[in-house]
This record gives C-alpha cells, structure tokens and sequence, in this order.
C-alpha cells in the first residue's frame, strides 16, 4: 500500500550508505590524483600533500604548476610555503644525553650483589662466578640486564680488573661506569689503597682508567712495630692502631730517650695483638737504656737487641722488660754490656755531669724511688761515675722554697740518696761518692713561678 507520507525513513539509510562510500573511495581517490600530479611535475610522490582535490606540492615553482590546470579531478593546487627558521638565539631542541653504561658488584657481610649492563650472557656468567670466588663462597644475587652496547674497548678485560679489585676488599662496591672504574670499602689484611690502585691499573686495557680508590686500609698480618737506637737517633717504623695511639707512643719516646731525637715513621693500621701498646711500651722503656738497639715487635713476639752501659744495668733492664712485658706476649732480649771508656780526669768528669744535668732527674711523688722516665737518664749518670772512680763527688739535692726548710734538707738528701745507691751499686766507690741536701738554700732562679721553682728542685754533681 502506498505511504508518500512515510519517504523520510530512508534518509537516514541514504546518509549511511554516502559516508560509507565517501569514506571508503576518499583514500582511493587522493592516491590517485596524487600519483598522476607526481607524474606530470616529475617529482617525488612524498612531496605532494592530497585533501579531498585540493593538492599542496612542495620543492616546485609556481609556473610549474601551469601544466596542471586541465588535470580532471584537480579542483585547487598550490606551492607549499618552505620551512621558517627559527630567529637567531633561539632555543633548539638538543639529543637528549645517553645513559651511563654502569655494572655494579656490591659485597656485604653475608652477600654479594651484582647490578646494571652486561654486554651478553657468556660474560654475565663469568662476573658470577668470579664475584663468587672473590666472595669467598658468598651467595650472589644477579640483577645484571644484558645491553650489548657495552662502551668501545677490552670489556671483559676491564671488569676482570673489577672483580679482581673486589676481591680484595672485605666490604666494598666497585663500579664500572662506561670506561672509569670506582672502588670503595674496607680492604682486607695486609690491603692499602695505595698498592691496590696501583695494580688496578696495571691490569686496565688501553681506553679504561680508575675514577676511584676511596678504601680504608685493612689490618695488618703479621702486626709490625719497630724502634732502633743508632748514633743518637730514634726510629719508629711499622704500625699503629689508630692515631691515639700514634700520639702515645711518639710522646712516651720523647719523655724516656732524653738524649736522642726522634724519627717518626709509623703508620696507622688495623690488626694489633691484645696488650700491643703495653708491650710496645715496656720494649721502648728498656731500648731507652741502651746506647744502640733494636726493639721488635711482630705480633705477640717482642725482641730486643742491643748494648747496655754497664752489668747491673742489663740485668736490672732483663728484670723490667720481663715484669712490664704482657702475659700474652713471648719476650726475647739478648743485651750485651758496653765496655766502659778510659777513665775520666776531674774535669772531663765535670763536663760529662755537666752535659747530663740539663736534664733533670725526676722522682716518684713519694721520693721511694727514681721516677722511670729517668731510668735512662740515671745509666748515663751512672756510666760517667764509673769512669770517674779517682774523683771524690757529692751528689747534693735541692728544692724549691715550698714548706718547712728542714723538711726540705732531709728530703733533698734522701733524693742525693737514691741517685748514690745507683752509683754505688753499678760498681762505684762508696768512699768517693756521697749525698748531701740543701733543701731550697741555693736556688738557681728566684722563686716566683712555676718555671723557676721546678728549677730549682735539682740533683747537681760537684767534682772535688
């Protein structure tokens, strides 16, 4: 039945049925007239730009374009304007920069991580392994990713050098960033930065360089220490465990070794026995009484050698060093006796006391003994009494004008005292050599500072 009312339905199907065919036949179409308009301009295809049967060519004049007026399916074409250059100083995009090409091995107490690029699989395979032999049979866990554009150059020779360099670390990380090679951490025994940069890089190949050594030094097997005496000269050589330790032992040389100047050559360093600052100490006591030796300490081992002034001197050194030597410390001091010079007349005695007296003899707070940082200075006192055995000498005290002045006599006498026991005891004539004391009767200097009055507390040797 007819319906002229109802002809609208269909437009709808109408619309559909164009926009399909515009949008199936549109691409055809432009590739088209874009084919035939490079044919006729004899120009590359990739010049011309088709919308609908609007054409855009580029790299060609205006005049070219005449040819193409009578084109079928040509409804506009044009010349495509060339590129803008940016203005002067301005901004331009630049290559963003490439990422490092970095491997990283990290050791820790109980593991050993691997992390970064690796140029393929055969090699990633040798860094495990040699991580773990570095390792010493730590677990190693493997994050490396395989990038074959490794940095120019012996690869495989470089990171060797690496893992090498981590096998000589007890903690550590050593890195391997594009061509320059890092390490830091903890050495172990007997591992200095120095001599590991060193052989580092005798081991990189031509193009790689070491960025980096930042390593503690690690401790020190066997623990060295060593002192000598020679012609007036103190040298400490070898080790100490850390720099207040260092400061102890060079102040203590100062305060025994009156008369010799000091060579400082210690270094610091980790792995001194149990006790090695009381043993090095009472090796050095009992050097401080040689005329030459050598104290030697390697590990718990300590040795002395050298010349004692006179008998009662080596035994009394034998006796200190094995009372004041650690438990845990094997002693081993083999001394010999100087044989004491041509006797003295009075007044080469009296320039030998006089050049000893500048120093002066120093006594326990309760005056019962000699104070043992003049233990050395007193052998000396001792070895120029004995060559003085023809001249008659008073040992006299003094002090200074603290207190009560016979207190002060009797107490300066006993200081004389101790200095003859010395003397008389080391071989010396007890009928030539006597004690006397002044208290403070004869002072040197005004009694008015700190200073002056520890001059004035003296033991003085007057050669009749």
């Amino acid at each position: 039945m007819h319906q002229p009312r109802k002809w609208w339905i269909g437009l709808p199907i109408l619309a559909i049925l164009v926009y399909a065919a515009a949008t199936s036949l549109t691409p055809r179409i432009e590739a088209d007239l874009a084919s035939r308009v490079a044919a006729r301009l004899n120009v590359d295809a990739a010049t011309i730009a088709v919308s609908g049967r609007d054409v855009t060519v580029a790299g060609v004049s205006p005049e070219a374009l005449a040819a193409l007026r009578d084109e079928p399916g040509l409804r506009k074409i044009a010349v495509a304007a060339p590129p803008v250059a940016p203005p002067s100083g301005a901004l331009t995009a630049q290559p963003q920069p490439s990422q490092p090409y970095v491997f990283a091995v990290t050791l820790r107490e109980n593991m050993i991580a691997l992390d970064g690029k690796l140029p393929d699989a055969a090699l990633r395979q040798q860094a495990v392994a040699r991580a773990a032999a570095a390792g010493a049979g730590l677990a190693v866990t493997d994050s490396a990713t395989i990038d074959p554009h490794a940095p120019a150059g012996d690869y495989a020779t470089a990171l060797g050098a690496a893992l090498d360099a981590l096998g000589a670390l007890a903690q550590g990380k050593v890195t391997l960033s594009d061509t320059r090679l890092s390490i830091e951490g903890k050495g172990r025994a007997n591992v200095r930065a120095e001599s590991l940069g060193a052989n580092v890089k005798a081991h990189l190949p031509p193009g790689f360089d070491l960025a980096k050594v930042d390593v503690t030094p690690g401790p020190v097997s066997p623990y060295l220490f060593e002192a000598t005496r020679k012609d007036g000269v103190v040298t400490l050589s070898g080790f100490a465990p850390d720099d207040s330790v260092h400061a102890r032992l060079v102040e203590f040389v100062r305060r025994r070794f009156f008369d010799a100047t000091l060579t400082d050559r210690l270094d610091v360093a980790a792995g001194a026995p149990p006790k090695f600052v009381e043993a090095a100490e009472a090796g050095l006591a009992a050097l401080a009484r040689l005329e030459d030796g050598r104290l030697a300490l390697s590990d718990a081992d300590l040795a002395l050698t050298g010349v004692a002034r006179f008998d009662s001197a080596r035994a009394e050194i034998n006796a200190a060093l094995d009372a004041g030597a650690p438990k845990n410390f094997k002693s081993d001091p083999r001394l010999m006796t100087h044989t004491l010079g041509a006797p003295l007349d009075a007044a080469g005695c009296r320039a030998a006391f006089a050049r000893l007296s500048t120093t002066p003899v120093l006594f326990d707070a309760d005056d019962a003994a000699i104070s043992d940082e003049s233990a050395a200075l007193v052998d000396g006192l001792t070895a120029t009494a004995l060559r003085c055995q023809g001249a008659p000498i008073e040992v006299a005290g003094h002090l200074d004008d603290q207190g009560i002045a016979e207190l002060a006599r009797d107490r300066s006498k006993r200081r004389a005292q101790l200095v003859v026991d010395k003397f008389v005891k080391a071989g010396a004539d007890s009928f030539h050599v006597w004690a006397m004391g002044y208290g403070g009767e004869r002072p040197l200097a005004p009694n008015d500072s700190a200073e002056n009055r520890a001059r004035n507390r003296r033991i003085e040797f007057i050669v009749k």
